[in-house]
C-alpha cells in the first residue's frame, strides 16, 4: 500500500510519462485493482475495463507519443503489459522506436540484443546462420526472462507500423531466432 501511495505522489509531481515509467512502476505481479489509479495519475483515459479474460486498455502518452496500454491480468495480478504505438510510416516508426529504446536503456541498462542498431558484421553472421533478419533487426530485448522488457517494430497487413513494448510476454520467438 505504501508503494502505491509513493507512486501516486511521484506521478502528481511528474507531468510526463517517460518510456520506462510504466514498466518500472507496474510490473508483473502488480495488483490489477491498483492499475486504474496509477493510469489515471499518468493522465491516461480508460478504453476498456477489465473483461472476463482479465484484459484492460488505456490510452495515454509514453515518452511524448500517444500509445495504447494493454494489461493482462490473472487472478487479480498483472501477468503482462503491452505499450502499443500505431505509426503510419516506416521511417517514423523506427525513429520513435529508437527514441523509446534510448530512454528505456537509461532506466534498464544495455539490452542483450539491440536489433535496431545491429552492426553489419552481426547481420551477416546471423544471415549466414539462417536467422530471420527481418525479425532480428526489428527487436530489442533486455533479457530472456518473462518479466524482462522487449521492444518490437513490425508492419501490419494494413500497411501500418506497430511498435510494441512489452513486459511479461514470451521471448520464445526471439530465443528461436537468436
Amino acid at each position: 500500500m505504501n508503494k502505491v501511495i509513493t507512486f501516486l505522489l511521484a506521478y502528481l509531481l511528474v507531468g510526463t510519462v517517460y518510456p520506462g515509467q510504466r514498466l518500472a512502476d507496474i510490473q508483473p505481479g502488480f495488483p490489477c485493482d491498483g492499475i486504474p489509479q496509477v493510469e489515471k495519475s499518468m493522465g491516461s483515459v480508460e478504453l476498456a475495463t477489465q473483461d472476463t479474460n482479465g484484459i484492460s486498455k488505456y490510452t495515454g502518452t509514453q515518452g511524448g507519443v500517444e500509445a495504447t496500454v494493454v494489461y493482462h491480468c490473472d487472478q487479480g495480478r498483472l501477468t503482462e503489459q503491452e505499450i502499443i504505438f500505431m505509426i503510419t510510416t516506416q521511417s517514423m516508426a523506427y525513429q520513435i522506436a529508437n527514441e523509446q529504446r534510448k530512454e528505456l536503456a537509461k532506466n534498464l541498462g544495455a539490452p542483450i540484443h539491440d536489433g535496431l542498431n545491429l552492426g553489419v558484421w552481426r547481420k551477416m553472421i546471423f544471415g549466414i546462420l539462417g536467422a530471420n533478419l527481418d525479425y532480428l533487426t526489428s527487436v530489442v530485448v533486455w533479457g530472456r526472462a518473462k518479466e524482462d522488457v522487449m521492444l518490437l517494430v513490425r508492419e501490419t497487413e494494413d500497411k501500418l507500423w506497430v511498435i510494441t513494448i512489452s513486459q511479461g510476454s514470451s521471448k520464445i520467438e526471439y530465443i528461436l531466432n537468436s
